[in-house]
């Protein structure tokens, strides 16, 4: 039976541990940090420029150590393995997060260390080119997958514990910025007249030697989190020391330590969060929830199709050929720059209103860029001609379209013959090309400013000390299978169905639209112990018996 609450303890006011300033070393901690978020977007994007001369690498390599070409479906089948599977050591990797970051190593040492993964990872691939073996980047892209699958848990987990609550929402964004200069970074670089051409690849796989052993060394020097220092470590004198260090005089230490003292008191009267132990919890049940359905949402929301699309839109609406690929760097750019302006009024606008509305507006864009595609698709061929869709029109040097080779009655194949000896052909839909680049464009934005980041942003909100390592493994495994099925299930669906592959994303923004209205809570500017009273976790929740948090079932968060 929960036990009487003590009426005449004194109600501790946290409001001055809220305030907080943005001072050059917590700024510099953050940077150095993000360089591990950095580098698991260099590696999503890394080999897409590239591809053409990897895989041409992949079959002299083949042939070197086999004595025999590579077949079709065996370079299919080894390309794919080698693009995805990051997504395998990544699993692995978030499942170190919980046994690494607790008192063993911390969150600062953590990432130190996990940059030898990095180190070697990218070295086997730099290396795979002197010793003619694909084998070697295969490996290596685990390795990376490794550390990255790590470095998305404890990365953002640094961020918030390290942050006034009044800058959190900011500061976390950053670990989405990071990944987003990641990708645009990998693009520029996989330019063939930068590194992604036949004799510098390997520079191009082997690049994140730099940020990791940048962050390895500057980060031995930086503060700890001082909540770990305290909580995890019980280390008081440490924990103020770190204080000191990042905020020096804008924060009142004595408060700050006994918020978080606060915070420890109410949670060593839970068992303590193993992974099992988060998912068996009723009292986490509703945060658990709320982070892997939005975190889902993320992956599911379409941006994998959206960038997909990019570069073949930019080549129907006129874009020529060899400038598509800086095209598709103008849309990096775009993620890269709304990623900023979501840092700068997260903490204004708050987490759920930048949810609820732009994942509104991706649906809706989804809806206009199924008409759009939908049309481009079917109303001319590949070719350009009105005629209706034939996918094997092309257009003869005079800009004429041919029809494919046809049977004879004599089994003898015959010419084909020009549909007309006219001008070269004007495509009249050219404006449908226009309105899906406009829709692509605004599609970025709204991901960039809400559905990108915030996910890993509410869940280091959403849980208390003991409880954020196993919540973060969770979360960065929901993140690595869901971007895997998508990265398998998606080039599927888009053959059979094209364009109305946007229906089933739309149906996802509108569904995750509706969640996000109906069961998430508002979190800026609220300590950790105000966001667990959200869900209705008071300072006595669960007993090692546990006791049932209604919150999620009873309460809605409008």
């Amino acid at each position: 039976m929960k036990p009487p609450r003590d009426s005449s303890k004194t109600e501790v006011d946290f409001s001055e541990a809220t305030k907080g300033k943005l001072t050059f070393l917590l700024g510099f901690c953050v940077f150095i940090a993000d360089l591990g978020s950095f580098q698991f977007g260099y590696t999503i994007s890394v080999l897409n420029a590239p591809e053409q001369e990897l895989q041409k690498f992949y079959n002299e390599s083949y042939f070197h150590l086999f004595g025999e070409e590579l077949g079709s479906d065996q370079s299919t089948l080894l390309w794919s393995c080698t693009v995805s599977i990051y997504c395998l050591g990544g699993l692995f990797g978030s499942l170190l997060v919980g046994p690494l970051t607790g008192s063993f190593l911390g969150r600062k040492w953590t990432m130190v260390c996990i940059n030898l993964l990095s180190v070697s990872g990218a070295l086997l691939m730099w290396g795979s080119h002197m010793q003619t073996s694909f084998q070697m980047i295969i490996v290596g892209r685990t390795i990376m997958g490794v550390h990255n699958g790590c470095a998305i848990g404890v990365v953002p987990m640094y961020l918030s514990e390290v942050s006034p609550p009044n800058l959190r929402g900011a500061i976390g964004v950053t670990h989405q910025l990071f990944i987003t200069i990641g990708i645009l970074v990998s693009q520029i670089f996989g330019l063939q007249q930068i590194l992604g051409n036949e004799d510098l690849w390997p520079y191009l796989l082997g690049f994140y030697v730099i940020p990791a052993v940048l962050q390895s060394v500057v980060m031995m020097f930086l503060p700890e989190s001082p909540r770990c220092l305290l909580i995890d470590k019980d280390n008081e004198e440490a924990s103020r020391k770190a204080l000191k260090i990042l905020q020096g005089s804008h924060v009142n230490i004595d408060v700050a330590i006994q918020e978080m003292r606060h915070e420890h008191e109410n949670e060593m009267s839970e068992p303590r969060m193993s992974l099992l132990a988060l998912l068996k919890s009723r009292s986490v049940r509703p945060q658990l929830m709320v982070c892997v359905l939005v975190m889902l949402g993320q992956q599911f929301s379409g941006v994998n199709a959206i960038f997909f699309y990019s570069t073949s839109i930019f080549l129907q609406a006129g874009v020529p050929a060899e400038y598509s690929d800086y095209a598709t760097i103008g849309v990096g750019g775009i993620n890269v720059l709304m990623t900023v302006v979501s840092v700068m009024v997260i903490d204004k606008a708050g987490r759920k209103a930048l949810l609820l509305w732009p994942v509104a507006f991706m649906a809706f864009s989804f809806a206009i860029l199924t008409v759009t595609l939908g049309l481009t698709e079917n109303l001319y061929c590949e070719c350009g001609c009105a005629q209706g869709r034939w996918p094997t029109g092309v257009l003869d040097s005079a800009g004429s379209c041919i029809f494919p080779t046809v049977e004879t009655v004599t089994g003898i194949p015959t010419p084909s013959l020009t549909m007309s000896t006219s001008a070269p052909y004007e495509n009249p839909y050219q404006w449908i090309a226009y309105l899906s680049i406009v829709f692509i464009i605004l599609f970025i934005i709204a991901f960039a400013i809400g559905l990108g980041p915030i996910p890993f942003i509410i869940t280091g909100e959403m849980f208390r000390q003991g409880a954020r390592p196993a919540a973060y493994m969770i979360i960065g495994s929901t993140n690595l299978v869901a971007n895997g099925i998508v990265g398998l299930v998606f080039p599927i669906l888009q053959a059979r169905i094209g364009a109305f592959t946007f229906l089933i994303f739309m149906a996802v923004c509108v569904l995750l639209c509706i969640f996000v209205a109906v069961k998430v809570p508002e979190t800026k500017n609220k300590t950790f112990e105000d966001i667990q009273k959200l869900f209705g976790v008071q300072d006595d929740a669960e007993m090692p018996n546990g006791i049932q948090n209604a919150a999620f079932a009873s309460t809605t968060y409008l």
